[in-house]
């Protein structure tokens, strides 16, 4: 049977990942047109320095933040959604996840997929 749009396919043919009914990457682009995923007030402006310590502290499945290219990124929302599963993104929660990102995946626009925080 062709596999299902939640199911990736490695080279050689075996499953990956499969994500859980309801948390593809487009319900997850649906969701953010629905709801506010940030964290944060959306309509405040929130732009601010964050320093290593702070970004540090968001370290967790239920509170996690990593750095992409300068900019930090709330990911609180999105872990359940990720494709590759949680566990990959487990490795860069509370700090800079660009070398790993750019490993897997570099000609994905994370800043689009993802919400600052």
């Amino acid at each position: 049977a062709a596999p299902s749009a939640g199911t990736h396919i490695q080279p050689g043919g075996m499953p990956r990942n499969t994500v859980a009914k309801g948390f593809s990457q487009m319900d997850w682009m649906r969701r953010c047109k629905r709801e506010n995923v940030r964290g944060v007030d959306a309509k405040a402006n929130h732009k601010r320095v964050i320093k290593d310590d702070e970004l540090a502290q968001h370290n967790t499945v239920g509170d996690c933040w990593i750095a992409l290219r300068g900019k930090v990124y709330n990911l609180t929302e999105y872990v359940a959604y990720h494709p590759g599963g949680a566990e990959i993104l487990e490795e860069s929660f509370g700090r800079d996840a660009t070398a790993l990102f750019d490993k897997y995946h570099k000609y994905v626009n994370g800043a689009y997929i993802m919400r600052e925080a």
